[in-house]
């Protein structure tokens, strides 16, 4: 046996060696290099620059996780948030928030307001100065636009003005340009208004006045638009356009000596100004708005304080309405029936009462300009349902005395009633058109209104003298015609009956 041993051993040895080799051999699987998330990754909206006015609108944004492999996959779940300054031009931050992280972009609100049509005014103050004063101009630039036309560009000084409508949010004010401009075609002149309507929710009183005041052929017809106003980048509403009480050729056209004064309750804001004496009762204080209190003389303003007081005495005289000796010599009754039954078919409670004279000679007091609608239409002194149903002679409301004292004395005398008459039936007519321009107004409004009561939220709430909220722009057009249908119905009988 010992001689097959080596053999033995050497066949073991290759056997073993040759089962080795036969053996599949195995491979470890390559490790898949791990999906590392890397930045959060935006695509910003579709638009990322608006007008002041355009609402927001994200559209087209989308956040994608992206990893180290440089593949990215869409996050569903996430938060957006920014702050826009309301109705105010800047660039502003919108911050997204994923599990993961925070990623922000900006979008801008451009120095440009979104179109309702209207022209817009767009003042810049120097170094953004707030106006606080009715006193004090600031200094300011100012640009005017029709959607892309540029009317007019060029430097001015800004304050505040109004008595009680300066206390309001919303702010009326006086522009006094650098140098005189044709704006609108209303004349070259450096002196002009822009008056805020702030209680009126229609927007249109001052408008339907000044038209009703064109279409009674007053002597000065005011010359207005409705604008847009941005005020240092910020909407501040819509706005009248008008010209400013003041003596010229194609303002109040008396001459450059002539008088322009007012019976006004704030006389003693004013630099000057006088009060009238009578021995039978009268008080009155009047201002000046020409000539300029700056070079009036104190001879100009004795003349006037005589005349006025001579008329207001004669007023109170048992001889008051003699045809030679009485009121007659003093006024011109057209202009004083005329103001009336305009302030009448307004229904104007609270009116700013000015006076003309061309001299100080032979020529007569005159009753205008008209100014300052806001109690006009059935709103101010009521809070009950609207339209207002129990209308009177303005006249007779029992706290207007700066000139019911007037009206209370010539209605009493016949001739003056006659005029009265004379003029409503002469001027009914222009009720109807009217009318007309309310529907006007109301297409010429529907996108303003829709900016200037976004900006200022007081379409449900009362506002000082502004009544019983009626919840709607349409809603109040609507209410304030159907005063006036009933108001002008109801005046036909009441003139007729004097």
């Amino acid at each position: 046996m010992k001689k097959f041993l080596p053999f033995l051993l050497v066949s073991l040895y290759l056997f073993s060696g040759c089962g080795k080799d036969m053996e599949p051999e195995i491979e470890t699987p390559k490790e898949e290099p791990k999906k590392v998330f890397s930045k959060i990754s935006v695509t910003p909206p579709d638009k990322t620059v608006f007008r002041i006015g355009e609402k927001i609108d994200l559209t087209g944004l989308k956040v994608n996780y992206v990893y180290t492999d440089n593949s990215q996959t869409a996050v569903e779940n996430y938060d957006v948030v920014y702050k826009v300054e309301d109705w105010k031009a800047g660039t502003y931050p919108v911050s997204i928030t994923t599990r993961n992280g925070k990623v922000s972009f900006n979008i801008t609100v451009d120095n440009e307001l979104l179109d309702t049509k209207l022209p817009v005014f767009y003042i810049e103050t120097e170094n953004h100065q707030l106006i606080t004063s009715k006193e004090d101009y600031v200094n300011a630039s100012m640009k005017i636009k029709d959607k892309d036309n540029v009317l007019f560009e060029n430097t001015l000084r800004i304050r505040g003005r109004g008595n009680a409508t300066w206390s309001y949010e919303k702010k009326p004010y006086r522009l006094k340009l650098d140098e005189k401009a044709d704006l609108f075609g209303f004349g070259s002149d450096k002196d002009w208004v822009l008056l805020a309507n702030y209680c009126d929710k229609t927007l249109m009183r001052t408008a339907i006045a000044f038209k009703l005041s064109e279409l009674m052929k007053f002597s000065w017809k005011q010359k207005y638009r409705l604008v847009e106003v941005v005020l240092n980048g910020e909407y501040i509403g819509n706005y009248t356009f008008t010209e400013h009480i003041k003596q010229g050729s194609h303002r109040v056209d008396v001459p450059k000596r002539g008088y322009i004064i007012e019976l006004d309750n704030y006389y003693k804001q004013e630099p000057k100004y006088f009060e009238t004496s009578s021995s039978r009762g009268f008080k009155k204080g009047y201002s000046f708005k020409n000539p300029d209190t700056d070079d009036i003389t104190q001879a100009e303003i004795d003349y006037i304080r005589n005349y006025m007081s001579d008329f207001e005495e004669m007023l109170k005289s048992p001889t008051f309405n003699d045809p030679l000796t009485g009121y007659k010599q003093y006024i011109d009754s057209y202009s004083f029936a005329r103001w009336f039954v305009f302030h009448q078919i307004l229904f104007n409670q609270d009116t700013n009462v000015f006076f003309t004279k061309d001299d100080q000679s032979s020529s007569k007091l005159f009753m205008g300009p008209v100014w300052d609608f806001e109690w006009s239409l059935g709103i101010g002194w009521y809070d009950g349902s609207r339209p207002y149903p129990n209308p009177f002679l303005v006249y007779n409301r029992p706290d207007n005395s700066n000139y019911s004292d007037y009206y209370s004395r010539l209605l009493q005398d016949a001739d003056f009633k006659n005029v009265v008459k004379s003029v409503w039936n002469e001027y009914k007519p222009v009720c109807q058109d009217i009318l007309t321009y309310y529907e006007d107004l109301r297409k010429e409004l529907s996108e303003s209104q829709k900016l200037n009561f976004g900006r200022w939220k007081i379409m449900d709430k009362k506002v000082s003298v502004g009544g019983v909220p009626m919840g709607s722009f349409d809603n109040e057009v609507d209410c304030d015609i159907q005063f006036f249908k009933n108001h002008t119905a109801w005046l036909e009988t009441t003139i007729s009956g004097l």
